[in-house]
């Protein structure tokens, strides 16, 4: 399904489990589990500050049978896993998306994840996961604070 002109990005796009933007250090992070049952996709928007000498940034995607994360795991498509390539002080104030569709996810899977992995000092970042593709559009729009339309 693609999205329609005269369809508003926030019927069709989902927010969920956001890692609101704070200085992170030495930490690990994640969004929550994320049920996709009603969505074939999800971006992960990270955006990261200025990273420091000997900083780093992972970030990569799990899936888990339910949302308490019993049974979880990394999602393993293409005989690798959904990761971006560790960002040291050479990269920072970077925008990366990371694209998840659910036949890349194991049978059974419906839960997926974002975990943030902040090495070193601290590093400014946030993650925004966005579900789109709906099953039943539109979307809730719950999830946004204020929808603002022309």
């Amino acid at each position: 399904m693609t999205q329609a002109y005269t369809e508003r990005f926030t019927e069709v796009h989902e927010p969920g489990g956001t890692l609101f933007p704070l200085s992170r250090a030495a930490t690990t992070g994640n969004t929550g589990w994320l049920d996709m049952a009603n969505h074939q996709r999800i971006v992960f928007l990270l955006a990261v500050g200025t990273i420091g000498q000997g900083d780093t940034v992972d970030f990569h995607v799990e899936q888990a049978l339910d949302s308490a994360g019993v049974i979880s795991t990394a999602i393993f498509p293409n005989a690798g896993t959904i990761a971006i390539t560790q960002l040291t002080q050479a990269d920072g104030n970077d925008l990366i998306a990371v694209e998840v569709m659910t036949e890349q996810m194991t049978s059974n899977y419906r839960y997926l994840r974002g975990v943030l992995v902040i090495g070193g000092s601290a590093v400014y970042c946030v993650v925004i996961p966005l579900r789109g593709t709906s099953n039943l559009p539109p979307v809730p729009v719950t999830g946004w604070t204020e929808v603002v339309v022309s």
